[in-house]
């Protein structure tokens, strides 16, 4: 079943990816797509702008996908912005911004927070230059998985476990899905659900590892109609998700079994 939760408020107008928090209770972070600025927005359980988080030192060139993932020392989640869109597939390298999820606690609605500090991992493609909108952060091993978009099937990489010291990393190609047009993704947290968001399907992918589960068959999930839907996030207990369209006003939709 499906409930809209309610319209996101501006400045969110191009609404790119979701990531839901385990420890901000009901808030799920979003950003603009290219172009934005360089900050997160938490949304509260009625789609209200809880929380303004500039990151400093980023820059927003093609912002396509947040993930949630483990920090450096493993405790409280620490959030991922994937700068890697390329709709011209010219851009001779891509960027990962990873910042600390602040808690929220004692902050008022709208609240603007102090810049956050990043580290990021520039990335490059193995075979040419590519278009991703969808970021996996796999919360076992720490590796980062990038699923393009413009193929007619959607093809995967992986970055093994980068340390986020500004280091250049080549990706690895290490699969492709059955169908092409991916423009999001979210993991569970217990690393063997992968979502898989194209415009108007969504695919739940089950398995040992995230490695494992892209490697598995597709299982179709609801997905309500929205006019330019490119972000999912599963929820903290793996028991729903929510979605978020492009566009003013639009909708902050959750999902629940």
């Amino acid at each position: 079943r499906s409930v809209a939760l309610g319209a996101v408020p501006a400045p969110i107008t191009e609404a790119s990816g979701l990531a839901a928090s385990r420890d901000n209770s009901g808030v799920v972070w979003t950003h603009n797509d290219s172009g934005g600025a360089a900050s997160l927005y938490a949304l509260g359980r009625r789609a209200e702008l809880k929380a303004t988080l500039p990151l400093a030192g980023a820059a927003n060139i093609d912002w396509e996908d947040i993930a949630w993932g483990p920090g450096p020392e493993g405790g409280a989640d620490w959030l991922y912005a994937a700068d890697v869109g390329d709709n011209g597939a010219v851009r001779a390298s891509i960027r990962v911004y990873r910042t600390a999820e602040p808690n929220l606690a004692g902050f008022s609605d709208g609240a603007l927070l102090a810049p956050s500090a990043t580290t990021s991992v520039e990335l490059s493609y193995p075979d040419g230059a590519r278009d991703a909108e969808a970021l996996i952060v796999d919360p076992k091993s720490n590796d980062l998985y990038l699923i393009t978009k413009r193929e007619s099937r959607s093809r995967i990489y992986r970055a093994r476990a980068p340390s986020f010291a500004g280091e250049s990393v080549q990706l690895s190609f290490v699969g492709a899905l059955g169908y092409g047009d991916v423009v999001g993704a979210s993991a569970c947290r217990n690393g063997r659900t992968v979502l898989v968001k194209r415009y108007f399907a969504l695919d739940a992918y089950s398995g040992s590892s995230v490695a494992d589960a892209l490697a598995g068959s597709p299982s179709p999930r609801l997905l309500e109609a929205e006019p330019q839907g490119e972000a999912i996030a599963a929820n903290p207990k793996c028991s729903g998700y929510y979605t978020l369209s492009e566009g003013s006003l639009q909708q902050l939709i959750r999902y629940s079994r």
